[in-house]
């Protein structure tokens, strides 16, 4: 069976405007509780890396519907990492984020893994770069 076409989704400048607030919303809650040494707040580690994950991935969406007016809506992490490198091209690094986030997604996201705050840090760091991709690439 031949694999079907990547799905896509075309944005207007008001989707871009409606996704923006999520991408920063996230990394705000996430930079929050990564900063926190307080035991309390890294009861909800396995949140604190979910939210840089969906951090980064609304990055990613942000930047593709800026550059593209597209975003990926198959459901396949492969779809949007093609993407994301075809909007970015030549420079690979937002999907080299964006990749290190989608690998540790399925551990924190559909499993209850104990996320350790020295794990969780390098996981907002990577959703940062991708929130400074897009504000980077807004302003052109």
């Amino acid at each position: 069976m031949a694999r079907q076409a990547p799905k896509r989704q075309n944005i207007d400048r008001s989707g871009i405007e409606a996704r923006l607030p999520d991408a920063r919303r996230f990394l705000e809650v996430a930079k929050m509780y990564v900063a926190d040494d307080n035991v309390f707040s890294w009861k909800v580690a396995g949140s604190n890396a979910v939210n840089a994950v969906n951090a980064g991935i609304a990055a990613s969406d942000v930047i593709c519907d800026t550059v593209l007016s597209e975003c990926s809506r198959s459901g396949n992490h492969s779809d949007a990492l093609a993407l994301l490198f075809e909007a970015t091209q030549p420079d690979t690094s937002p999907r080299k984020h964006l990749n290190a986030l989608l690998s540790d997604k399925s551990s924190y996201q559909y499993v209850t893994a104990v996320v350790r705050q020295d794990a969780a840090r390098p996981l907002v760091e990577h959703a940062a770069k991708l929130v400074e991709e897009w504000e980077r690439r807004a302003k052109r």
